[in-house]
């Protein structure tokens, strides 16, 4: 028909469909289930700091396996703030984040290890949301990257068909990035309880990830 079909929108309305379908059934399961400190699988003080070290030590383990070396991780800012929050999404989305930033630092400075800086995260505690900052010098991304960042096809790691090969070959072996829906898949998590999520990168430097998480309260969100 020669009409331009945007695949991109097509896959953020699927994954999108299917967060908000698992949160209905994992809400179901654990209601009939219940563990203390939640109520079905939203954590009543959820600690952003607290499921970001968990991500972090889950994102070394990942790198140093790939690389043989990993960058140390910063936390600072609103480290004891806490929230109601599903803390699976949560740790989704910083483990993404980290591997991005990880392999961008351990691959920028590869021959030369002693330049590697440490990941910067910061958490900020607003009245309306919870904000995020994950800052890299892993040397950014260029304009024309930026541009095709949410695509779904997009990835600085290489070549996917390698990456699916090096699963076969080696089966168990967790592969560090390369199949273009961890920063999408991530903007989605934030955004299916009114969070949101941004980009912002200097080539040459580095790049900030900037992470809204909503505060479940009385407000209204819109679910999937």
């Amino acid at each position: 028909s020669g009409m331009h079909y945007n695949f991109g929108q097509f896959l953020d309305r699927f994954y999108l469909s299917r967060v908000g379908v698992r949160v209905l059934i994992g809400q179901h399961i654990m209601l009939h289930h219940p563990q203390e400190g939640f109520i079905g699988i939203i954590q009543k003080e959820c600690q952003p700091a607290q499921v970001c070290m968990h991500a972090v030590e889950d994102a070394r383990r990942i790198c140093e396996m790939s690389y043989g070396i990993a960058p140390e991780v910063e936390l600072e800012g609103a480290t004891d703030m806490a929230l109601p929050y599903i803390p699976e999404h949560l740790h989704y989305i910083f483990f993404e984040l980290l591997k991005n930033s990880m392999r961008a630092v351990v691959e920028r400075h590869k021959d030369k290890p002693h330049l590697i800086q440490p990941v910067s995260v910061v958490i900020a505690d607003g009245d309306e949301d919870v904000a995020i900052k994950i800052s890299d010098k892993g040397g950014g991304i260029p304009l024309s990257g930026m541009e095709r960042l949410w695509t779904y096809t997009f990835t600085t790691a290489g070549n996917t068909k390698e990456k699916l090969q090096q699963i076969t070959q080696q089966p168990g072996r967790q592969v560090m990035a390369g199949f273009a829906h961890g920063l999408p898949l991530s903007r989605i998590h934030a955004r299916a309880f009114g969070g949101d999520l941004h980009v912002m990168s200097m080539q040459g430097n580095g790049t900030d990830v900037y992470i809204h998480i909503s505060k479940l309260g009385d407000r209204q969100v819109p679910v999937p």
